[in-house]
């Protein structure tokens, strides 16, 4: 495995740096979350069966990311890592949960950049997503079900109910290319939220996907789903051509957790009892990448912020300290080893509280500090019978990660336990309050 990003046709169209310098049109971005899609589903990825040609399409003259990580097994901590570029921890989301008002998400500083700002789908962070920055949000009750209903919120109006109709990711999708056209006409900035409910379970393909799996058996309506995240993603790189603003406008597709099924090529089952979990992720921005990277340098959700407040020309907006850095400097080629390592954590089953928690004790942890990765299990409770407290992965060579070999670099074991622990013990200072303005 190359650690860099490979330039797969070496030129990179780019501005000379990515910081926008006095009025520069700022970029459009939206974001595309789906939910339990694994790295192994997708064409581009490998699968033979699965059929998505509008993500295999974007990854030819995008960027494709294949070291990239959850922020944690569940729905609730990906997201609050992919909205604020920190982890969960910091804001106490060990499993589902919501997150504190005193966190400071993406659109609310784009907000502030004069952008107009909109949710569809899936949030799964409690609260309305009307006081976390945006102006407009569209949320589901249910679990998207065919003919399941949406929630509308906005700011000007009161909440009504609408009916999903048809595939609830298509359907999810041409929400937001109501509000995006409606924002191309007042030639606005805007930022879209998308967040599908596929292919989390129950799954529910809808017919016209279906016919592409008549011999998949139990595993059609899964693969309509993902069939029908990629023609919503086909929908919108469509529609943004047609508004002529596609050149302006980043598209960042990535999953909330990791895969569910063996076709996702998540060995550990949506990383039950695993944390550090490869996903999903690709990016479009038409005006800046017109030939195709393959990124290999490690990254996660906790990128995605810093990452693109440096493509608004506004990296310095953060209020506190973010475990996420801007990937530009890795696209570029000018970064050729990730300059912080990714700390992952899960609470251990016996933990109920976790302000009672001890936050190095009490979790399951994971450091990667390329080629590296560091698994600390909680003392006699172990991931995989065989395990003990320390496992190392070295993930170049053993990128299935299935063996340990911890007794063959002890100097290294001890050093990324130490930066590890440094790292929990901040992580408990964010959740104990200690980042947030008095």
């Amino acid at each position: 495995m190359i650690y860099r990003c490979l330039l797969a046709v070496t030129a990179i169209v780019f501005a000379p740096q990515f910081a926008l310098a006095g009025d520069a049109k700022r970029p459009n971005i939206v974001i595309v979350v789906a939910d339990d899609m694994g790295w192994g589903d997708t064409g581009y990825s490998g699968n033979k069966i699965v059929k998505t040609p509008h993500l295999d399409s974007l990854v030819k003259t995008g960027v494709r990311f294949d070291n990239f990580y959850s922020a944690q097994q569940m729905c609730s901590p990906g997201r609050f890592a992919i909205l604020t570029g920190r982890n969960p921890f910091r804001t106490g989301l060990a499993r589902l949960g919501a997150m504190r008002p005193q966190e400071v998400t993406i659109a609310e500083l784009l907000n502030k950049l004069g952008y107009a700002t909109a949710h569809f789908g899936k949030w799964h962070l409690g609260g309305n997503p009307i006081r976390e920055g945006f102006d407009v949000s569209y949320f589901s009750p249910d679990h998207f079900n065919i003919g399941g209903t949406f929630v509308v919120y906005d700011n000007n109006k009161k909440p009504e109910r609408i009916k999903i109709e048809g595939d609830s990711s298509v359907f999810t999708m041409n929400l937001a290319l109501e509000f995006i056209r409606k924002q191309a006409a007042l030639k606005k900035p805007f930022f879209a939220y998308v967040c599908f409910g596929s292919p989390h379970a129950p799954h529910v393909g809808a017919e016209e996907f279906l016919k592409l799996y008549a011999d998949q058996g139990k595993y059609a309506h899964f693969l309509a789903e993902i069939s029908g995240i990629d023609a919503a993603v086909g929908n919108l790189r469509a529609e943004l051509r047609r508004l002529g603003i596609a050149d302006n406008t980043i598209i960042w597709f990535t999953s909330d957790n990791g895969g569910i099924t063996p076709l996702s090529m998540d060995p550990s089952g949506k990383g039950k009892l695993h944390i550090g979990v490869r996903t999903v992720a690709c990016l479009e921005w038409p005006g800046r990448f017109q030939e195709p990277i393959r990124c290999t340098f490690p990254c996660f959700h906790q990128d995605m912020l810093p990452t693109l407040l440096e493509a608004v020309g506004s990296s310095d907006m953060a209020p506190y300290p973010l475990d996420g850095i801007s990937l530009f400097p890795a696209l570029e080629g000018k970064m050729k080893k990730r300059p912080t390592p990714m700390g992952f954590l899960a609470p251990k089953p016996t933990v109920k509280d976790l302000a009672q928690s001890d936050f190095i004790k009490d979790t399951w942890a994971v450091w990667i500090d390329w080629p590296f990765k560091l698994m600390v299990n909680p003392p006699g409770v172990y991931t995989k019978k065989g395990q003990g407290e320390l496992v190392l992965y070295h993930l170049e060579d053993d990128p299935a990660e299935r063996t340990n070999v911890a007794d063959r670099y002890p100097e290294q074991v001890a050093k990324m336990r130490r930066d590890l622990e440094a790292w929990q013990r901040s992580v408990r200072d964010s959740f104990d309050g200690k980042d947030y303005k008095k």
